[in-house]
């Protein structure tokens, strides 16, 4: 009983010291994550697209998609255009863009695994996000989920997904969850239920879009050729 009394005792201590190791700064986080992704200079994956939302059937979608840090990114597909290319751009610097205020809000156990909220507050008033609150796996230095509140558009939230024998933070499954009319799929799909049964107003309409990855190549030498534009030209 002593033997086990002070096993548990220790094991006790290991959580606890491990808890509090983690830091509360949520600079510090911030920076560590960003750190953890300058590993991958550069990648191209397959991702496959699903649309999953009431009265609405649409055909699985494929895509090549390209990154290239800090910021390029380039969609091979003919079908993908129905998918804004930022909602397969998953680089926490995308959700870090412009003056920000970071506040550490607590830490909150999901799923088995102690994540740090943290609040990222714009500091100009004519910025589009109100407030997203990011929730990160400090083991790993990735983000699990982000809740982002917009001005025009509501609020969407996103699910990341990691091969956890993977090298690299890079996610092998993202699920998005908001109003149809807010990814760019609302004309699309009012106009395929037009034809069918009239005009219908889909725009209160929420769904999910699953986005599956598979296949990355990582820090290839990919050209900066590949992430020009026509507009660019």
């Amino acid at each position: 009983m002593k033997k086990l009394l002070i096993i548990n005792i220790l094991l006790l201590f290991i959580f606890t010291s491990f808890t509090n190791a983690q830091s509360k700064n949520p600079d510090d986080i911030i920076k560590n994550l960003k750190k953890e992704f300058e590993k991958v200079k550069n990648y191209q994956v397959n991702v496959k697209i699903k649309v999953d939302a009431t009265m609405i059937k649409m055909p699985e979608m494929k895509a090549e998609f390209y990154f290239k840090q800090p910021d390029k990114t380039f969609v091979k597909s003919t079908s993908f255009a129905m998918i804004p290319k930022q909602g397969v751009n998953f680089s926490p610097v995308s959700y870090l863009k412009g003056e920000y205020t970071a506040v550490f809000a607590r830490n909150e156990n999901v799923n088995g695994r102690e994540l740090s909220v943290v609040k990222i507050i714009p500091n100009k008033e004519d910025n589009e996000i109100l407030l997203t609150t990011m929730w990160v796996d400090q083991v790993k230095n990735v983000i699990r989920k982000i809740e982002s509140t917009t001005k025009e558009n509501g609020t969407f939230n996103v699910e990341f997904n990691f091969d956890e024998n993977l090298d690299y933070p890079l996610p092998s499954n993202i699920i998005f969850s908001f109003n149809l009319n807010k990814i760019g799929l609302q004309a699309k799909l009012e106009d395929k239920l037009k034809r069918k049964k009239g005009k219908r107003d889909i725009s209160g309409m929420k769904g999910k879009v699953v986005l599956t990855y598979s296949d990355y190549k990582v820090n290839t030498n990919l050209p900066d050729s590949l992430f020009i534009t026509k507009n660019d030209e």
